[in-house]
């Protein structure tokens, strides 16, 4: 019996020296603390001079050293590019192209991701191959333009949909979601009589949510702040420009203070670099309302995508 106690009091205090090991922090976790707390720091720290600097007036920008503080707090940079600027324009257009871009890549890549998820395909691998080698080599700007321009036109919002329907690592990572679905389901849904749409619809997908969730977020992210391609194919159709190309034009010209005619909006707080500021806040806020629902899927599918093969 003693021994017995003596047993168990030896294995409780060494489950408390574990548990204060364990609780207690190291050097090392002190200075990667330290690191990580500097690096938020900088990437915030332009956030939110930014956000500041659209709501200043031009005296408080020109007074401020490091921070710029909005002490003249005031919307008229704002009021400037929605009701007299083309913003709102392009922020529908943006929409448009996002969601619709969005929803036609996920039907491409899933049924791409489910086909190379076949393993009894003949000659699957070297389809496979030459669709990997996309990632590493293009057909040529001229050759691309020309073939968009022929098949579907430019100037309109299907140029900026349709061609760009699959990105290469997208489809890779999903597949390695559909690949997470145990080949035991997949067999008795062909049992029971299941089609290959059927098993990917009511089966795959609704297993590798959160694959879906993160090529979703990725598309998001690529089709939002698209610019370049818009910059190509609508050269003649300036009110279709999405909101990044029509960011990038302001920042790119600099616009002189006091670009609006007067009216309701107050010009004497205006000046270049607070519009610019109230277009690169316009510009992220929907991503940023976005990505908090979505991080954790877009955590777990780089992982995913990293290490499966």
């Amino acid at each position: 019996m003693i021994k017995n106690n003596t047993i168990n009091n030896i294995i409780k205090t060494d489950r408390n020296i574990r548990k204060v090991n364990k609780n207690r922090l190291k050097p090392f976790d002190y200075i990667n603390y330290l690191i990580i707390g500097l690096f938020a720091v900088l990437c915030i720290f332009p956030v939110i001079y930014v956000v500041l600097t659209s709501f200043s007036s031009k005296a408080d920008f020109l007074n401020a050293s490091l921070m710029v503080f909005p002490h003249n707090f005031n919307i008229e940079a704002y009021k400037l590019i929605f009701f007299q600027g083309r913003v709102g324009g392009a922020f529908f257009n943006s929409l448009v192209v996002t969601i619709v871009g969005t929803l036609y890549s996920l039907v491409l890549t899933s049924l791409g991701a489910y086909a190379f998820t076949k393993k009894d395909v003949p000659g699957l691998k070297v389809i496979f191959t030459f669709i990997i080698l996309t990632m590493f080599f293009g057909g040529g700007l001229i050759p691309f333009y020309l073939t968009v321009k022929d098949l579907i036109g430019v100037n309109n919002y299907l140029c900026l949909i349709i061609p760009f329907g699959i990105n290469t690592f997208n489809m890779i990572v999903l597949r390695n979601f559909f690949s997470q679905v145990p080949d035991s389901i997949v067999e008795s849904c062909k049992l029971d009589g299941a089609s290959e749409f059927r098993i990917l619809l009511q089966f795959i997908v609704p297993l590798s949510k959160a694959g879906l969730a993160t090529v979703a977020l990725f598309y998001i992210v690529a089709k939002w702040d698209d610019w370049y391609w818009p910059s190509i194919f609508l050269t003649r159709n300036t009110d279709l420009y999405p909101l990044a190309l029509e960011l990038r034009n302001v920042l790119s010209n600099a616009q002189s203070e006091g670009y609006g005619n007067g009216g309701p909006i107050d010009t004497s707080l205006l000046f270049a670099e607070g519009q610019n500021a109230a277009m690169i806040v316009v510009s992220i806020f929907p991503i940023m309302c976005i990505y908090p629902f979505l991080q954790k899927y877009f955590v777990k599918g780089v992982m995913i995508g990293s290490i499966k093969s």
